[in-house]
């Protein structure tokens, strides 16, 4: 049965507290086709032949990775730097998508002095992009086909990736954060800063990039096991 698979994250005591009806309710709207949703500790190599998802998005997360074992999976690992099956990362995701090719993820910036930190109770005294920010788009591909630029999108984070994985391509930048939305050279790998799974009914932008995300996997035909051969 065709599928693809919604991976979070986040530590495990976070996933089972998680209700994920609404994203998976999306992504089967965007994708037209069943969602698995599945925790990172669950990927085994033999669990990825077996469902054989022709499309993977991996979720955010505010733990900070260095807290549990999300970049010491092999498993996990293996199905984002090798597998070859399209995939997507977002926000935390799209973070972890950079550490696993050896890429550093720190704070974007300290508050100016006459900077208002307008969540406090988040690692006060930190930057942060939240609500819906414009973000450029400086380089032409698939995933921002129909849109004009800047897209419009939701950000939640403070952290960033400080520099661009070797063999990827940037392809959308803010002000205050330069990565935000990337795509391997060779791979159907994407990873955006921003949440553009996240449903904002007045900010349509993020869902046509889902959308558009799916189009492209589809496109390079539907994953079999001589994927991973």
């Amino acid at each position: 049965m065709p599928m693809i698979a919604y991976i979070v994250t986040e530590t495990r005591e976070k996933y089972n507290d998680m209700d994920c009806h609404a994203i998976k309710h999306d992504l089967e709207k965007l994708s037209g086709d069943l969602c698995l949703v599945m925790h990172f500790s669950q990927v085994t190599r033999e669990l990825i032949e077996e469902i054989a998802p022709w499309a993977i998005c991996h979720s955010g997360g505010g733990t900070p990775h260095t807290d549990y074992d999300v970049l010491q999976r092999d498993e996990y690992t293996w199905l984002i730097t090798q597998s070859g099956v399209p995939q997507i990362g977002f926000c935390g995701g799209h973070q972890i998508i950079a550490e696993m090719f050896g890429c550093d993820v720190g704070i974007m910036r300290e508050l100016g002095p006459d900077e208002a930190d307008y969540n406090p109770g988040y690692y006060p005294g930190t930057f942060k992009e939240s609500g819906v920010w414009p973000v450029e788009i400086v380089a032409e591909d698939p995933l921002f086909e129909g849109l004009s630029s800047p897209v419009r999108v939701r950000e939640a984070h403070r952290s960033e990736i400080k520099q661009l994985p070797e063999g990827f391509r940037l392809l959308a930048s803010s002000r205050d954060c330069r990565i935000q939305a990337m795509l391997h050279e060779e791979m159907p790998l994407y990873g955006t800063q921003f949440h553009p799974e996240s449903r904002m009914e007045h900010y349509p932008d993020g869902h046509r990039i889902v959308a558009n995300f799916f189009s492209i996997a589809r496109q390079r035909g539907r994953w079999s096991q001589a994927t991973i051969a």
